[in-house]
């Protein structure tokens, strides 16, 4: 038997069986949560099948009147949750193209059979399988990689920090410029998301100081039940010189490995990112972008 489809307003939404579908799901990401979104984003409705067996966000905002879906900042992937097995993928498509006029959204790793109905393009992502400890982890680096943390870099010094307001200054100072689509206040609801997943411990921040104890890279860090997420991460003209970065992830892949968590790089398709990030090993865990086009028909 199909299972009833909706499409809810936030506010309609009962957050304890949305997030309680997501956190028991492996296709649950952190992005989906309901308190995730409802920082995030202008907008947004969910998609609930059935009892909360399977939900899906649709972000989205107004121009001439017209809804379209957009890609929120902070956000990288996010689509169908849940149980999926039984749902009508044609109906489905259905109520996503009835819902907005044109846009773009992300679908999760795991929702190829959708990504197929809409005609969605691949993205590209590289995760870690942190419970296989550190010394696979470091097997699995390139040569170049192991060959340039073999260089020595007196003074730098790999820290554990809390300051996740920090850490988001540093990467608005530093690559706001290249991100103009990224506004001030979508920083300051970043900043909000994070003091709350801080105080819950969810969100960590890790650096690499030189001797005199000034930030040469620094990454923040979210976490749920099933993994950790590579949000930000600012290196300074002095850190590229030195390969801070280099240095910082490899700590923080020795901190966190033997943890029953994946690590999610998340991304990224710029061809320099991509590159550093395959210096890690790990595997390719594609997720999907549909463009959504009403003139086009899909």
């Amino acid at each position: 038997m199909k299972k009833e489809i909706l499409i809810l307003p936030a506010h309609i939404i009962e957050q304890d069986k949305w997030d309680q579908c997501i956190a028991k799901h492996a296709n649950g990401l952190i992005y989906s949560r309901y308190d995730y979104l409802s920082n995030i984003c202008d907008n947004w409705h969910g998609i609930v099948i059935g009892d909360y067996e399977a939900v899906m966000p649709l972000p989205w905002r107004k121009k001439y009147g017209l809804r379209y879906f957009y890609t929120p900042p902070f956000i990288q992937q996010l689509g169908l949750t849940g149980n999926t097995e039984k749902i009508d993928l044609e109906l489905l498509t259905r109520e996503i193209r009835q819902f907005a006029w044109y846009g773009d959204l992300m679908f999760n790793f795991s929702n190829s059979g959708l990504a197929e109905a809409v005609k969605a393009k691949q993205k590209i992502n590289f995760i870690i399988t942190l419970k296989n400890g550190y010394d696979k982890i470091h097997e699995a680096y390139s040569h170049d990689l192991k060959q340039t943390l073999q260089k020595k870099h007196p003074g730098l010094i790999y820290t554990s920090e809390n300051d996740f307001l920090a850490a988001i200054t540093a990467y608005q100072q530093n690559y706001a410029s290249r991100m103009p689509h990224i506004h001030t206040d979508c920083f300051s609801r970043f900043t909000l998301l994070c003091r709350q997943l801080s105080q819950e411990g969810n969100c960590l921040v890790r650096s690499v100081r030189n001797e005199k104890g000034d930030i040469l890279s620094n990454v923040l860090l979210l976490k749920d039940n099933k993994r950790i997420y590579h949000l930000i991460n600012t290196t300074i003209t002095e850190g590229r010189q030195m390969h801070s970065n280099h240095l910082l992830l490899d700590q923080l892949l020795r901190e966190l490995s033997g943890r029953d968590l994946l690590f999610d790089f998340e991304g990224s398709e710029l061809e320099g990112v991509r590159t550093f990030y395959k210096k890690f090993g790990g595997y390719s865990q594609p997720y999907f972008h549909y463009t959504r086009n009403i003139l086009k028909g899909y």
